[in-house]
């Protein structure tokens, strides 16, 4: 063949003689031990698995990473498709890495195959969430009046984080709005354009907030779906929240919203807080923030 990959360029080869034919055919045998030459083993090995039941074939392919059940097995055949794309396929899944017990119901989904890829990236999507370090990771950060500071936990006149032990820092305000914020890329963390658009996992906010029992001060949290193009799709805004000297609460308060049916095209998701005193004191006497999180659920 030259370069061009023509055919008809390709030249044919002359015709061997009978006794040549003869002689190669008997070399041929020699060379296999006079024995025919097996099939292929991945044949053999397709062929084995595709006789096997239903049960039998799906506890086999549950031991399969997901990635290659939906990337590869699910293209062997038409029957492998229906297994891949099946509930029970996922649903065992689920059952054998602990997702759901063992025993639950098996007809409570619709979509176990979701839930199974949404339930493994399962996370607080928000990073340096407890000031474990300082401001890295948040943006658009306004520092009024003496800015952010970050503190140990209980701090002066306030309280231990008793929700969760391992947080161990917090945020605190100053005497004028101090504000930051941070923008989730969702396709980046692995949510793509399907699932976002058809369906709409619901998207969990959630805050916690508190004040010194010598100083009033003020709190507030916004959070924006955006869409490609930064455009707003849905939002939840707490409105300025007021947190008095000595409150009765007497802690932290959590403070949480979800997303449910926002439509398609969300893309990103913008969690912003903030706060303030009451009484305009040099220092950080206003709101204390910590333990902020996004949660896309299953």
């Amino acid at each position: 063949m030259d370069g061009d990959g023509d055919p008809e360029s390709v030249g044919q080869p002359e015709e061997a003689s009978p006794e040549e034919q003869q002689e190669e055919a008997n070399g041929g045998e020699e060379a296999n031990g006079g024995e025919e030459r097996p099939e292929d083993d991945g044949e053999e090995e397709a062929a084995y698995l595709d006789e096997l039941p239903e049960p039998l074939l799906l506890r086999v392919l549950a031991e399969l990473p997901a990635a290659q059940l939906v990337q590869a097995c699910r293209l062997v055949c038409l029957r492998w498709k229906e297994l891949v794309d099946g509930a029970p396929l996922w649903l065992l899944k689920c059952q054998q890495e602990g997702l759901v017990p063992q025993d639950g119901p098996e007809d409570e989904r619709d979509h176990w195959q979701q839930f199974y890829f949404l339930s493994k990236r399962r996370r607080n999507l928000l990073r340096n969430p407890c000031g474990e370090e300082d401001l890295e990771g948040w943006c658009d950060v306004e520092h009024g009046g003496d800015g952010w500071r970050v503190e140990e936990l209980p701090g002066d006149c306030g309280v231990e984080f008793i929700h969760d032990e391992s947080v161990k820092k917090y945020f605190a305000s100053s005497f004028e709005w101090c504000r930051k914020a941070q923008i989730i890329d969702l396709q980046a963390e692995g949510y793509w354009e399907e699932l976002l658009d058809t369906t709409q996992p619901a998207i969990v906010v959630k805050d916690w907030y508190s004040g010194r029992r010598d100083a009033g001060c003020l709190y507030e949290l916004t959070v924006k779906l955006l869409s490609e193009h930064e455009d707003v799709l849905a939002e939840f805004n707490s409105g300025q929240v007021a947190v008095p000297a000595d409150s009765d609460d007497g802690g932290w308060i959590e403070i949480s919203h979800t997303f449910t049916d926002y439509g398609p095209g969300v893309r990103f998701v913008r969690f912003e807080h903030g706060g303030q005193d009451c009484v305009y004191w040099k220092g950080w006497f206003g709101a204390r923030v910590t333990n902020s999180s996004v949660w896309v659920e299953p």
